[in-house]
């Protein structure tokens, strides 16, 4: 009994953490000879290898090979299929004054249902990647999942209604091709419901991450009908508020139905070189098949699609199954949380083992391990200093050091501030240690307010909570208390987030009410009955937050690590009291120190190891020629160069140098002269025809991207594109930019009402894949660095200018 509460705690977390670890693996693959009704990922993988040779982004020769890929795969299936070419806008965000859009080819495949006129399901996903990324994972494994979900549905019986299989262009660039079918394609007024599939990553679990509005029938239908589902309301509710898009956005804007699933584990392949077919975990695409496969089949055979319901709050529980229900059940397990616990206050007060004052403190002293472990967190998101997409990439290389290593740092760090507070010492160390803390915070990255405001509070709730000792109870209420009202307050204000609070709440006050209702007693047998109950609830707390919190870490941990300690958060009340024995063993505090110590090593780690073949590192350099100015050079425009990066750029025994230069380059970026070399030149021409003003560019062949950059020198009015209003905002001695991707080889024409006399400036930037012709050899890369952005490529740069005089009205005459 002794062993047990002395290492209870450490035994918990580490059998929560390895059952955490188990839920989020993905399942075996199936075979290519799998039954015929079931997804295949050795099936599907045969089109993820032939989508994902190379790079095939829109506008691309590459995507053309694609594209006759997919017409032969839809064809052989026997489904109806047709191209529907179109043009996606991505309008200008707030505040900026930058447009893309592109010609895009979106290819439409339909399974016909019994019903053609009962609306349909639409399955979604984007068979255009990045420039440097064969994107095995983004968005193949999406097209490929795609195409043996219709295999398989077209082994079973017909549907009940249509099955339209969408694959989107342009995604990359700006959700072209799904703007442009839900914007504008007449077919759009057939769907019903959409199912999306993306990647933000190549390995982990699938997770259905978003759902629309007034979707509880359809979440219903998703628990009952998905294999193995990972799913959670609060993940959704936070996405829907955070400025990332999917094709799905544009169904959700049209007023759609739907989910969205992706898997997002081992990033370093997101949009790099890496995300090839051989990278591709292939139980995270055997994953996303299992749970879009059935959700499909489900709504393609039913008599109805899922009625507009009241959203409901749900989780998988270890990716077992989906637990959802209503709002109002939500209130009901917050309520029994409550009853459970001023229960556990009345009997704990009642019987003296806890004052008011004590309760008090403990509320304090768990606002002091909540501050503390997000200020170590922050601090170590600092010192790290991911301040670019280069630095990020390279932490990302490390992720497999990164999050453990902040996952021990954080238990180190609860557990010596529930040491401190049992033994109820330590206040002047605290206020030392937070105060260098959230200096330091201050001193990596320039003045930071978040860190200096932890540390403060790290320094108040020391004072307040410790100097004396705290009982068990008197810190376990006070935790309780804490979280519940946490979860009170995410109830009314985020509904769906409160299944993270509250199932570990209400658990934790159970076995608190069962300790105080029971506890006490000399029976052996009773106590050893007692401390299994403790731990049992502990252990399977700590994995379903185990599980939750790698995911998120996983998305979001690398900008705030600190978005960890919600989950040591709402772990420690389950943990208290086995904590608290542990505070009792003399070396507690050093075991504490050393766990921190051990977490912070790996978390250095994670910040100065280098690169390797298996965890490449970014590189970019592209030639760059100036026609305008007839010169070139070799550019690269992120902050740091590598070695291979100066060898490429100093193609002409010059030092390279960061400078701007706009309007191609507005912040600066290495750059070094090379030869020049001959390049096809766009056409620019800029004139007025009345009062408009009419800028037109014709792309060169093999332009993948045609930019129009313009400068006016007042506000312009009523911008047209090939003569269809676009929104296009222009301010006077500003840059404004237009990007057409997959441009027409008859030209982009751009004009505004120009009434008043004025001057516009005019850049026209092309895209195209490699090196010009006569480029001096290009060493390799080393196997330690990949290539990203416009890596390889060459940019072509022209400019134009006009001036016009202010337009004057014709006189009016006299008709008799």
């Amino acid at each position: 009994m002794k062993t047990i509460r002395l290492l209870g705690v450490w035994i918990c977390l580490l059998l929560g953490l390895a059952i955490a670890n188990l839920a989020l693996r993905t399942p075996a693959p199936l075979s290519a000879n799998a039954p015929a009704d079931q997804f295949s990922a050795g099936r599907a993988m045969a089109d993820v290898r032939a989508i994902g040779r190379k790079p095939h982004p829109i506008g691309s020769a590459e995507i053309v090979r694609v594209r006759d890929h997919l017409l032969t795969r839809i064809s052989g299936l026997g489904l109806e299929v047709l191209v529907r070419p179109g043009e996606g806008v991505r309008d200008a965000s707030k505040g900026s004054r930058a447009v893309s859009v592109g010609a895009v080819q979106n290819i439409v495949a339909t399974l016909p249902g019994t019903d053609r006129d009962a609306p349909a399901v639409l399955v979604m996903s984007h068979y255009d990647t990045v420039h440097n990324s064969p994107g095995a994972a983004d968005d193949s494994a999406g097209v490929a999942a795609a195409l043996e979900i219709a295999r398989a549905l077209k082994a079973g019986p017909p549907p009940a209604r249509d099955v339209i299989f969408l694959f989107t262009d342009g995604e990359e660039p700006g959700l072209l091709g799904a703007e442009a079918f839900f914007a504008r394609d007449p077919l759009r007024e057939h769907v019903g419901v959409v199912v999306n599939m993306e990647a933000r990553g190549d390995a982990g679990r699938a997770a259905m991450f978003q759902a629309g509005t007034e979707s509880g029938d359809l979440i219903r239908l998703y628990a009952g009908a998905a294999h193995q589902p990972t799913a959670n309301s609060l993940a959704a509710a936070v996405y829907q508020r955070m400025p990332n898009d999917t094709d799905f956005t544009h169904a959700l804007r049209a007023g759609l139905p739907g989910l969205n699933f992706a898997f997002i584990d081992d990033q370093l392949a997101y949009h790099t070189p890496l995300a090839t077919p051989e990278h591709l975990n292939q139980g995270s695409l055997q994953n996303l098949g299992d749970q879009a496969l059935p959700t499909v089949r489900a709504l393609a055979r039913g008599a109805a699609l899922p009625a507009r319901t009241p959203d409901l709050i749900y989780s998988d529980v270890l990716a077992l199954g989906l637990l959802a229900y209503p709002i109002s059940v939500g209130w009901a397990i917050l309520a029994v949380a409550g009853l459970l616990i001023v229960f556990t206050g009345y009997r704990a007060l009642r019987g003296r083992a806890v004052t008011v004052v004590e309760i008090l403190r403990g509320i304090a002293g768990f606002l002091l391990l909540a501050s503390a472990a997000a200020l170590a967190l922050h601090l170590a998101g600092r010192l790290i200093g991911i301040a670019d997409q280069q630095r990020y990439y390279a932490v990302l290389g490390q992720f497999n050091a990164l999050l453990p290593g902040a996952g021990i740092l954080l238990i180190g760090v609860c557990l010596s501030v529930l040491v401190l507070q049992a033994r109820g010492t330590g206040r002047i160390w605290v206020t030392a240690i937070a105060a260098v803390m959230g200096g330091a915070c201050s001193l990596v990255g320039g003045f930071d307010p978040i860190g200096l405001g932890m540390a403060g509070a790290v320094i108040v709730l020391a004072w307040l909570s410790l100097g004396k000792g705290v009982g068990v109870f008197g810190a376990w209420l006070g935790a309780l208390l804490v979280v519940l009202a946490l979860a009170i307050t995410t109830q009314v204000l985020l509904p769906g987030g409160s299944v993270m609070l509250a199932w570990p709440l209400l658990a934790a006050s159970l076995v608190a009410a069962f300790v105080t209702a029971v506890g006490g007693t000399r029976d052996r047998r009773v106590a050893w009955a007692l401390t299994a109950v403790v731990c049992l609830v502990a252990i399977l707390v700590v994995a379903q937050l185990g599980a939750w919190g790698a995911w998120t870490f996983a998305g979001v941990g690398l900008i705030e690590p600190a978005v960890l300690a919600v989950f040591a958060i709402l772990a420690a009340p389950a943990l208290l009291p086995l904590a608290f024995d542990f505070a009792a063993y003399r070396w507690a505090p050093v075991f504490a120190a050393v766990a921190g110590a051990a977490g912070a090593g790996l978390l250095l780690y994670a910040g100065v190891a280098g690169g390797g073949p298996d965890r490449p590192r970014l590189a970019e350099a592209s030639h760059l020629a100036d026609l305008s100015t007839g010169t070139a050079w070799r550019v690269s425009p992120l902050p740091r160069l590598d070695p291979w990066s100066k060898v490429v750029l100093s193609d002409s025994d010059k030092t390279p140098v960061r400078k701007a230069y706009p309007p191609l380059y507005r912040e600066p970026v290495w750059m070094a002269p090379t030869a020049v070399l001959p390049v096809d030149r766009p056409v620019l021409t800029i004139d007025r025809a009345g009062d408009r003003l009419l800028i037109r560019a014709v792309p060169s062949l093999g332009a993948e991207v045609l930019t129009l950059r313009l400068r006016p020198s007042l506000a312009l009015g009523e911008p047209r594109l090939n003569g269809r209003p676009i929104a296009l905002p222009t301010t006077a001695g500003q840059w404004s930019s237009l990007s057409y991707h997959a441009p027409d080889p008859n030209g982009v024409t751009l004009s505004f009402t120009a009434a008043q006399a004025g001057r516009v400036e005019v850049a026209v930037i092309e895209i195209r894949d490699g090196w010009p012709r006569g480029a001096s050899a290009i060493p390799a890369k080393p196997p330690e660095l990949m290539g990203s952005g416009y890596s390889d490529k060459t940019i072509v740069l022209d400019r134009g200018a006009l001036s016009w005089a202010a337009d004057t009205p014709a006189p009016e005459t006299d008709q008799q």
